[in-house]
């Protein structure tokens, strides 16, 4: 079974509430973990943290990610953490470790195993597979399928990300299917590989074209994908050099770039850019990927400011934090609502007043959006007991569903 995740469960409410819901993945390379309390993950729905990679006994290495996850937590308690394994960098050392560990099958339980213990030690929410090119080799897909049997029985996703326009020939079928969702590369078309090939590295058309070849040829659905958008740009100086630079040196520089795609040589996604590619993936895909988090612009000229602030006035949800609910759906849905929770917190029971003729039926999930289940339901006039008795200490969402009002969604409190 797949993780039930918050943001699935939320899903039913931003359909009615907010029109649609939508991910905001976010990679985070641990080369940029010093800049961690300046990121605001309560823009984000998903945490990529990056890279992991294992030794050729497939122990898992990775500097320490406990600061950040405490930043990220603290901030966004139901963002979704998950370890980014492989990356587009790998030393041949680290491909040949890869290949062994994953072409055997032999090999692969107990590699599979180390990164299962790592994922539960960590307390993160699941794995997010990054080999790419000539790195995806014979094993990939079994890999795949038995990582993904390995965490299901803890309620973990696993993703993948994937160039704009390849399908890798060791990619069946089955392993697309085991993936919660893949992450579109949608970004370096051209770059310092390419020198003499100056221009926009990450156009509106280029992704276009990346989204129809994943729904279209691949057959994924729009559910299933994420539209990947770049905080970074190339510097295209003479037709032997491209260097790469960040969105944020850029404003530095000039606050008036933030709103440009090209200055001089240098072309990266400004911020008009970035909003036309949230409402492309907003009619297209099931939300946006960021690479990276750490080249952003950490102040009102931010990416992923401008990212959360326009899903917001499509009525969109997202993390549902930092003004995300503070819509006037949201609003013209309070003024509806007529359900009232006491006592708030409970303990042994809660009540849930109502003005409907007919009781409405509730879902009941925790902090992680797991669906758990009361061992009781009184009606009383027009009030529903819940028994709480078998639930632990703890934050609660409850789905209302009414025929009329349609469904309601408030937190309660568990002593």
């Amino acid at each position: 079974m797949k993780r039930i995740t918050l943001g699935i469960f939320l899903s039913i409410l931003g359909a009615v509430v907010f029109g649609q819901n939508a991910k905001v993945v976010g990679y985070f390379p641990s080369y940029r973990f010093a800049s961690s309390t300046q990121v605001e993950y309560c823009r984000l729905t998903h945490l990529n943290l990056c890279f992991a990679n294992p030794d050729s006994a497939g122990n898992i290495l990775m500097p320490d990610i406990s600061s950040v996850m405490s930043d990220a937590l603290t901030e966004n308690p139901d963002i979704i953490i998950c370890i980014s394994l492989a990356g587009g960098g790998l030393t041949s050392q680290q491909a040949e470790d890869w290949a062994n560990l994953i072409d055997i099958p032999a090999n692969r339980p107990a590699f599979i195993s180390k990164i299962v213990d790592y994922v539960l030690t960590n307390n993160l929410g699941g794995v997010d597979v990054d080999l790419e090119w000539d790195r995806v080799t014979a094993g990939y897909s079994d890999f795949v399928m038995e990582l993904d049997t390995a965490l299901s029985p803890y309620d973990m996703i696993v993703t993948a990300a994937f160039p704009n326009q390849t399908l890798f020939a060791n990619v069946s079928d089955a392993a697309l299917e085991a993936f919660d969702f893949i992450n579109i590369m949608s970004y370096d078309a051209t770059g310092p590989w390419r020198p003499s090939s100056p221009g926009q590295h990450s156009s509106y058309t280029y992704s276009t074209n990346g989204i129809n070849f994943w729904k279209n040829s691949a057959g994924v659905p729009r559910e299933k994908l994420t539209l990947g958008v770049p905080f970074y740009g190339y510097d295209f100086i003479s037709s032997t050099t491209a260097n790469a630079f960040t969105y944020g040196s850029m404003v530095q520089k000039d606050e008036s770039y933030a709103d440009l795609d090209q200055v001089g040589t240098a072309y990266y996604n400004g911020r008009p850019t970035i909003e036309s590619k949230v409402n492309l993936a907003n009619d297209e895909v099931g939300g946006i990927m960021i690479w990276e988090l750490g080249q952003d612009s950490f102040d009102d000229y931010s990416l992923l400011k401008t990212i959360h602030e326009k899903y917001t006035s499509l009525e969109v949800l997202t993390s549902g934090l930092c003004g995300n609910v503070l819509s006037s759906a949201i609003l013209r849905k309070e003024i509806r609502d007529t359900y009232i929770l006491y006592p708030n917190p409970a303990s042994a029971y809660l009540i849930i007043k109502y003005e409907s003729a007919r009781a409405p039926e509730v879902i009941v999930s925790n902090s992680l959006g797991q669906r758990v289940s009361v061992e009781s339901v009184q009606h009383i006039g027009h009030e529903l007991y819940l028994d709480l008795k078998n639930l632990q200490s703890g934050i609660y969402f409850i789905m209302i569903m009414d025929e009329v009002q349609g469904p309601t969604m408030k937190k309660f409190v568990v002593n």
